[in-house]
């Protein structure tokens, strides 16, 4: 009787628990749906017709690339959530997912951008290398440009080009920060426009317009439709470099400052007329004769293809794209300069000039004035940071210069080739004589290993040099040591030359340059013994430097230098290193620097003024 009432009450245990099983079971069927899915299916109607009814691209106002993809597979899910949903929470959450993707594509515009290209070395845009059949032809380039600065980083800024060195060819549009802007094309040679557009073509601060069109042999180039420039030299194409919008890509010091927009590539010469009616025509990219087109209107990144599909831009270095094409504003912190310019007037405020051994030079108070002045100078005139942050290095960097030459006797001045900084002395004005002249100085070479040639002197059209070797074989050595008077006067570059040897390394020697413009001679003397002469030569056209250079010009030497003498008379041979006084006859320029003088000092005959760059007294 238990085992009967036991296994009762089991039956009726199991039997309650599959009813609570069941009545749950009933309850979960009840909370599976149908949802409420209105709010959510408006939402996915408006998703489908924003799909539906945008456009892609890369013009203002147009969705971005892949915006449509990204909002398609938003709704896509939202589709199977309705079908796979738990709870009425899983499809307000797909819904507020939705919401978020919808306003999301909305704002996901192309939003008109340009490019400004920053004046940092190595920094340019380069176009693809397939390009260059096109510039190897007939052709026509456009740009426009909204230049920040002017002033030039390297040599010029390079608004585009295509060139290169050995051998020297492509072609180039460059200006310069007086705003004269010149072609320049090679042909195993560089034949530029020189000035004939001139100083104010190109100006900061404005949309301008520049074309280039090339038939091959002539250049014509158009500053906002009008002609401003020819050239006539066969254009041979760089083939080892890159086209490049802002820079050169052989010289990418020649960096711009500028935004740049509207960058069009033309088969064939387009006429003036064509240029002038359609420089600020809006183009779709489908135009004959239209090659390569970049709008450069919309931040599409670091690299991107042009409308016609066919060539590549890549931005290299420093460029920026400017939202709404709103110039930057430039905001330069002074605060170094600043304290440079107040640690040389308190170091001007210790100086004693004198003669003594000890004193300062003569003069170096007015050299402080001119650092004060010149950073005074970049504060009102620099548009970049690194030329306030440069400028306050190098004024910080001569106050300690300026120490360590207190007067003392010296044995000339060092010109070390091994120091980048170390350029020579510079002398101003400079000279060019125009019927007889002497050229004499005292010249240790230090070492004739490591360069071609070093230059004793140098005013742009005539000069001396030693030949060096650059490679330590006997050969070499035995071909180094001689001198060249190298002279520019109307028949190319002419002159005595010595033969090797005559220069020994470790000790004085005495170099002079004597010309006889009646005989239409130039000698060379060394230590006052004839080693070179040269017949039917005249005197050096007038240079257009304007410096005369001890120590360098094109290529520095490597040694000492003193007893500077520029006479307008030529020296017979036993008058060559006489003591002189500085009031004699014929005698236009005298630096013994046999004393240390400062950084600048003047000549004996108070002619000329010379200045240390980068160099030292030889004490």
């Amino acid at each position: 009787m238990k085992k009967l009432y036991k296994y009762k009450i089991t039956l009726l245990s199991v039997l309650l628990t599959a009813l609570a099983i069941g009545f749950v079971s009933c309850e979960d069927d009840e909370t599976s749906g149908p949802w409420d899915t209105a709010s959510l299916d408006a939402l996915i109607v408006e998703a489908e017709n924003l799909i539906a009814t945008s456009e892609e691209g890369g013009n203002p106002g147009d969705y971005k690339p892949g915006a449509k993809q990204e909002l398609q597979e938003c709704v896509n899910w939202c589709k199977w959530k309705i079908d796979n949903s738990d709870s009425q929470d899983d499809i307000a959450d797909a819904a507020n997912k939705l919401q978020i993707y919808i306003n999301k594509f909305k704002n996901n515009t192309v939003a008109l951008a340009i490019p400004w290209i920053k004046q940092t070395p190595d920094t340019y845009i380069q176009i693809s290398d397939n390009i260059k059949p096109v510039l190897d032809g007939a052709w026509t380039i456009e740009i426009e440009c909204y230049i920040i600065d002017l002033n030039t980083r390297g040599y010029s800024n390079n608004l585009f080009s295509c060139e290169q060195s050995g051998p020297d060819s492509g072609f180039g549009v460059r200006y310069f920060s007086d705003g004269n802007i010149q072609t320049v094309v090679g042909n195993n040679n560089w034949v530029d426009t020189g000035n004939q557009a001139g100083a104010g073509t190109m100006k900061a601060g404005k949309w301008m317009h520049v074309a280039l069109s090339n038939d091959g042999s002539n250049q014509v180039m158009y500053i906002d439709g009008v002609e401003v420039a020819t050239n006539s030299n066969t254009h041979l194409l760089a083939a080892d470099k890159p086209f490049v919008i802002g820079n050169s890509p052989m010289w990418t010091d020649r960096v711009c400052n500028t935004m740049v927009r509207d960058f069009r590539v033309w088969n064939g010469v387009r006429t003036a007329q064509q240029i002038a009616d359609n420089k600020d025509a809006v183009i779709n990219g489908d135009e004959e004769g239209l090659e390569a087109f970049f709008p450069l209107e919309t931040d599409l990144g670091d690299s991107f293809t042009d409308v016609t599909g066919k060539y590549t831009a890549k931005m290299i270095g420093d460029i920026e794209w400017l939202l709404d094409g709103t110039p930057p504003e430039i905001v330069l912190d002074y605060t170094a300069l600043n304290d440079a310019i107040t640690e040389l007037e308190a170091f001007k405020a210790t100086i004693t000039e004198g003669t003594t051994d000890g004193d300062y030079p003569i003069g170096t108070i007015a050299y402080i004035d001119e650092l004060i002045e010149d950073g005074n100078a970049t504060k009102e005139n620099a548009n970049r940071q690194d030329q306030v942050d440069e400028k306050a290095s190098q004024l910080v960097s001569k106050i300690g210069v300026v120490k360590t030459m207190l007067v003392a006797d010296a044995m000339g001045i060092f010109v070390d080739r091994e120091d980048s900084d170390a350029i020579g002395l510079r002398i101003t004005p400079n000279y060019t004589p125009q019927g007889d002249y002497t050229v004499e100085f005292d010249v240790k070479v230090r070492s004739l290993f490591g360069y071609g040639t070093g230059e004793f002197f140098n005013n742009g059209e005539y000069g001396v040099w030693v030949y060096g070797y650059e490679e330590l074989t006997e050969e070499n050595v035995l071909a180094s040591g001689g001198l060249w008077n190298f002279t520019n006067a109307g028949n190319g570059w002419q002159g005595p030359k010595t033969d090797p040897l005559v220069m020994k390394t470790g000790e004085w020697q005495h170099v002079a340059l004597v010309h006889d413009n009646t005989a239409r001679t130039t000698k060379i003397f060394v230590d006052g013994e004839e080693k070179a002469s040269f017949e039917d030569i005249g005197a050096p056209n007038v240079s257009g430097w304007g410096e005369m250079w001890l120590g360098n010009g094109w290529g520095k030497m490597d040694g000492y230098i003193k007893d500077f003498r520029l006479w307008d008379v030529a020296r017979d041979a036993s008058d060559l290193n006489a003591e002189i006084t500085g009031t004699e006859t014929g005698l236009n320029a005298y630096f013994p620097l046999d004393k240390v003088a400062g950084v600048k000092f003047n000549d004996v005959t108070g002619n000329y003024q010379g200045e240390m760059r980068g160099i030292s007294w030889n004490k």
